[in-house]
């Protein structure tokens, strides 16, 4: 019984990773026929590659499924057992941790570096936009906690931004909103959402789940904060030296 059900849930993520990657694919033979109208000339290494890709989207779709996901759920409900401010300042560092292993974050913080020349270290960019995910977790919390509309926290948040934006150096901004979109990867929406919306059932009842909703938007938007103050802190030092 137990293995049939990991054989349809296995069946079912291929599904829904074909049906998510069929329409690149069809763009991309429409693309080579009716307007390039030639075969690529690495014709395999594309089919391998897009084969790959298919496997690893399922790898990761069906992990999130069986672990991911559930470990989350767990968590947010052992979490709704203690203390509020346990609760804040423990999901302040899962956010801090989970950051680190988010594949896109370290793929950027390396491209910032090398574009920079080095003059924006990979362990400041890192740790500008770690601390900034716990940040943001930490206000999910004291929104579900408080019941909170989701609309104040992004007004507030955003006009704090576009204050921020008026002292940091231009080149910083982009860098910013990129660290944004960046830190709502796989690892955010995959872990540490499950664990708001159980977090959320379980301070304030089965009918709440939905105030946990919004923790990835809350989580674009620290990180470009954080990234701002850093480009306004490393624009004092500059002029300092």
């Amino acid at each position: 019984m137990e293995g049939s059900r990991l054989l349809t849930s296995a069946l079912e993520s291929l599904l829904e990773v074909i049906e998510a990657i069929s329409p690149v694919l069809i763009l991309f033979f429409i693309f080579q026929g009716l307007i390039l109208k030639k075969i690529p000339e690495n014709i395999r290494d594309t089919l391998s590659g897009v084969l790959m890709t298919i496997v690893g989207f399922f790898f990761f779709f069906y992990g999130a499924k069986i672990s991911l996901i559930p470990v989350g759920n767990q968590i947010g409900n052992y979490l709704s057992t203690f203390p509020i401010i346990w609760i804040i300042l423990l999901t302040f560092f899962i956010g801090v941790f989970a950051i680190l292993a988010e594949p896109a974050v370290n793929v950027f913080v390396y491209e910032v570096e090398k574009v920079s020349s080095g003059f924006v270290q990979r362990n400041v960019m890192l740790l500008s936009i770690s601390l900034g995910v716990g940040l943001a977790l930490m206000i999910t919390v004291l929104r579900i906690y408080f019941e909170l509309p989701f609309i104040l926290i992004l007004i507030i948040g955003y006009i704090v931004i576009l204050a921020l934006v008026l002292f940091t150096p231009n080149d910083f901004i982009p860098i910013a909103f990129d660290s944004g979109a960046v830190a709502t990867g796989p690892m955010v929406v995959t872990f540490a959402l499950p664990i708001m919306t159980s977090l959320a059932v379980g301070l304030k009842g089965d009918d709440m789940g939905i105030m946990g909703l919004g923790t990835v938007g809350t989580v674009a938007m620290l990180p470009i904060a954080s990234v701002l103050i850093i480009g306004i802190i490393l624009k004092r030092r500059e002029k300092i030296e």
